[in-house]
């Protein structure tokens, strides 16, 4: 064997320890951004003492943390041991331009993270693991805990306005006088929206609690004057009379029997003439690095979803009696799958 083949061996062995012990890495970020660590040293290095006292944490536990971390470059240790912001650490502060910190929280609490211990019974049943571990699914059990329900809509609002920025730039909403948002959490997509477009008009659709959160953050903004916002389940009843209708990041938390369902509801609340707007990650057909086919076991686990390929939603669309007009890519990896009634 040659010293380069020796080379290339140790390093794919290397990447697949890596990989493997992923799990470690995404527990250290999560307790370091539910300790608001990041949030911390943006004022400047502090030592750990300081760090230990103001997270009333064990302060040699808390430095070996932040050391490991810092040896993946998530903050950055200094010779005299006081720690400070890397790059990547800036992006687990709250509140900054493209903050992962609501992800980073999201991913190590209980109910996120105790189901990827169930994949192989997801694997092996094709039901979701969340439901096995908590008697429930991931959706009942969000509306009955409400500070779980505040990461998980803190996160999808994060994600949301970084994503939002291209959907906009991607696709011409000037042509719909009413858009209305379906399961569209605190408002964010929407909210891009209608500040690009000042003769637009939106509704806002989700369950009761999260609309009253959207409400008040609308509440002092222009374009809260031009939204409404009803609350209701999907599954139940939808509103009327948009001209656009919008399903980002929802139809991929349901198998293709609820999808269905719902697009067959959503199809009888359009008036002749409206649209549909599909906001999704495709499954691309190759072997590259793709956001969503690791998205795609994420909803495997947690909600008995799954990402889709162009075929898969046409097909999902025809069933329900629409016709897959067009797809424009964003950025990001986003697709924009737009439909009318056929």
């Amino acid at each position: 064997m040659s010293a380069s083949q020796s080379q290339i061996e140790a390093d794919a062995s290397g990447l697949l320890n890596i990989m493997i012990n992923g799990y470690r890495v995404s527990q250290m970020i999560f307790v370091a951004s539910k300790l608001h660590i990041a949030d911390l040293l943006a004022a400047g290095p502090m030592t750990i003492e300081q760090l230990a006292g103001a997270t009333r944490t064990h302060s040699e536990s808390l430095q070996r943390i932040l050391r490991a971390l810092a040896g993946f470059g998530i903050f950055f240790e200094d010779p005299d041991g006081r720690f400070r912001l890397s790059p990547l650490a800036i992006q687990l502060q709250q509140g900054v331009p493209g903050s992962l910190w609501a992800f980073a929280v999201s991913i190590g609490e209980p109910w996120w993270w105790s189901p990827w211990g169930g994949l192989l019974h997801s694997v092996q049943t094709g039901e979701a693991a969340f439901d096995c571990v908590y008697g429930e699914g991931l959706f009942e059990y969000l509306r009955k805990n409400e500070p779980a329900s505040a990461i998980f809509n803190a996160h999808m609002r994060a994600m949301t306005e970084v994503e939002a920025h291209g959907i906009v730039a991607a696709y011409d909403f000037s042509e719909s006088q009413i858009i209305a948002d379906i399961g569209g959490g605190t408002g964010a997509l929407l909210l891009a929206i209608l500040k690009s477009q000042p003769e637009v008009r939106g509704i806002l659709f989700d369950d009761a609690p999260v609309v009253a959160e959207a409400r008040a953050r609308f509440a002092n903004l222009e374009v809260g004057q031009r939204c409404s916002f009803v609350p209701g389940s999907f599954f139940l009843s939808l509103p009327t009379g948009a001209s656009l209708y919008l399903l980002k990041d929802v139809l991929h938390d349901w198998n293709d029997r609820q999808a269905i369902d719902l697009l067959h509801k959503l199809r009888m609340a359009m008036a002749s003439g409206s649209k549909l707007l599909i906001i999704e990650r495709l499954i691309v057909p190759d072997n590259q690095p793709s956001a969503s086919k690791a998205l795609d076991i994420a909803m495997l686990v947690l909600t008995g979803g799954r990402e889709r390929t162009r075929e898969q939603y046409r097909e999902l669309l025809a069933s329900a009696g629409f016709t897959l007009r067009r797809i424009v890519d964003a950025s990001l990896g986003i697709s924009l799958m737009e439909a009318i009634p056929s």
